[in-house]
């Protein structure tokens, strides 16, 4: 994450007006002419506001939507939310590489033509690097749970052609992003067939019996947490000379005191593992983490996958050698998970 943090702070160090939006250099017409498909927006990021109301936030949001190469009416498609880590927003869809890796999927074959949704995950919805992420759960911030589910989906639903079965529809979570969507997928099965997540905190309770947070996982000594410290160390960076605690990123969404410890359990995948009587077979799962993650995200999405393991549920666990919680690792896993989530998402079919 800190890599991909310093992109974002290089980006906005350009000199730019102090109300100018990050990435609005992106130019969405010259984008559009080098794929397949096409985005179309509905944000306030390029000239014209297009933003969806939201009576649920009780604000415009931001919104991408990608359309595949020769979108149909006459046919209805499966949808992917692709919902993006901390420190940037929307933007990240139409970021180098992102939404270039699956259009070329799509054209050669290598995935079924989808539609893809990327909304905005930040409180503020101002496109600037201090934006907090709102974790895409019901938080102190807002109810972005239920914007995502009563707002989004039905909005994409109402305007383009999306099959309706829960098989036709896929998370794609990164990060902060495969913390919410995670959840999203475990507590609403009956919207949501598949669910695949790079690099995501998929155990925010995750501890250890010495109580050492960023000990790799060992299924011997793990316990849950049971106690929230806001000081708590959740990444190092530069062989320990930087770190960032717990409370930057969890307090903005479940607020301070004892009582977080129980709101995390409520929204935590790998308590939801058990609270939600997830059965084998309901929910497709893949989970892919970077072996040296300075965020140990890799002994969370571990201890996820063992947990999961022991009500039989299946999860894809892949681990990727040598790779940091960085830019580099999400756009390098972006065609492994769309290559696991064609294999378990219905591909467009005729209308009625």
């Amino acid at each position: 994450m800190f890599r991909f943090f310093a992109v974002v702070i290089l980006v906005g160090s350009v000199s730019l007006p102090a109300e100018a939006q990050l990435f609005n250099w992106i130019n969405l017409d010259r984008l559009n002419c080098r794929l397949g498909g096409c985005v179309v927006d509905y944000t306030a990021n390029h000239g014209r506001d297009r933003r969806i109301c939201s009576s649920i936030l009780g604000m415009k949001r931001d919104l991408y939507v990608y359309l595949p190469p020769n979108y149909d009416p006459k046919l209805a498609y499966p949808m992917v939310l692709y919902l993006h880590t901390a420190q940037i927003d929307e933007h990240t869809l139409i970021g180098p590489g992102i939404i270039e890796t699956v259009d070329a999927m799509i054209a050669n074959g290598d995935f079924p033509p989808a539609v893809i949704v990327c909304p905005d995950g930040t409180y503020e919805g101002s496109n600037r690097i201090k934006d907090r992420h709102s974790l895409y759960v019901n938080g102190i911030g807002g109810r972005f749970e239920d914007h995502l589910v009563q707002e989004v989906v039905p909005f994409v639903n109402r305007t383009y052609s999306i099959r309706p079965e829960r098989e036709a529809h896929v998370i794609l979570g990164t990060s902060a992003g495969g913390y919410g969507g995670m959840g999203l997928a475990l507590k609403h099965r009956d919207l949501f067939g598949a669910i695949a997540t790079l690099g995501g905190p998929l155990n925010m309770r995750y501890d250890n019996t010495e109580g050492r947070y960023l000990d790799d996982f060992d299924p011997a000594t793990y316990r849950w947490k049971t106690c929230y410290d806001p000081n708590e160390i959740a990444a190092t960076y530069y062989h320990g000379l930087a770190h960032s605690r717990a409370k930057k990123y969890v307090e903005p969404v479940y607020g301070k005191g004892p009582q977080i410890i129980n709101k995390l359990a409520s929204d935590n995948p790998a308590d939801l593992l058990f609270t939600t009587n997830l059965q084998p077979g309901e929910l497709a799962i893949y989970v892919n983490y970077p072996g040296n993650d300075n965020w140990n995200f890799d002994a969370q999405d571990q201890s996820f996958a063992w947990l999961a393991a022991q009500k039989g549920v299946e999860v894809t666990l892949v681990r990727v050698p040598g790779a940091q919680h960085s830019l580099r690792y999400f756009k390098s896993q972006q065609r492994p998970a769309y290559e696991w989530l064609g294999q378990h998402v219905l591909p467009p079919a005729p209308r009625g």
